[in-house]
């Protein structure tokens, strides 16, 4: 069974990155490489424009089902063992974490864009990924039209930041 790993590499140089371990690293080591993104509306030039932004600054997710495989060969190529930050070493998404998004962002691992309204104080989501899940959501910035929702973890919740566009509120 494969596992998702997080890796910290520096901000700006998560494409640089995947492309390296793309090209230098074997298939028994790594089945995968990739970045979760998301939508979110931002106004510029008079207009709202539809933008994709990273989810995780930072970080580079790999995806094995062959850890030691890996980490032999991230140490063969000098470029990953220098960029890698902190200790350099891989950090195994806990399950919830996984599933989390694994449902929300899919293959593609992308988080699209959701819509809704207001009523009485309470949220709903009427399209997109947010769509009957609007208990996730602990906060909103409709200015911004950005959530911040919960991933369940072991022991807390981690918050990320997704679009949300609120239509109206009454």
């Amino acid at each position: 069974m494969s596992i998702w790993y997080a890796v910290y590499c520096p901000i700006q140089q998560e494409q640089k990155v995947l492309q390296i371990c793309k090209e230098h690293l074997s298939q028994d080591a790594l089945q995968d490489a990739f970045v979760f993104t998301y939508d979110r509306m931002r106004r510029y030039e008079g207009d709202w424009h539809l933008e994709r932004q990273r989810m995780f600054p930072g970080y580079v997710f790999l995806e094995s089902t062959n850890l030691e495989q890996l980490n032999k060969e991230i140490e063969k190529v000098s470029y990953l063992k220098k960029i890698l930050l902190g200790d350099g070493t891989l950090t195994s998404l806990q399950e919830r974490e996984e599933m989390f998004l694994r449902r929300f962002c899919g293959e593609v691992h992308h988080f699209g864009m959701s819509r809704g309204y207001i009523r009485d104080g309470r949220t709903f989501v009427t399209e997109g990924p947010l769509r009957g899940q609007e208990q996730l959501i602990r906060k909103i910035d409709r200015h911004k039209r950005i959530a911040r929702v919960s991933i369940p973890t072991v022991g807390c919740c981690r918050e990320i930041q997704v679009g949300l566009e609120i239509m109206s509120k009454s």
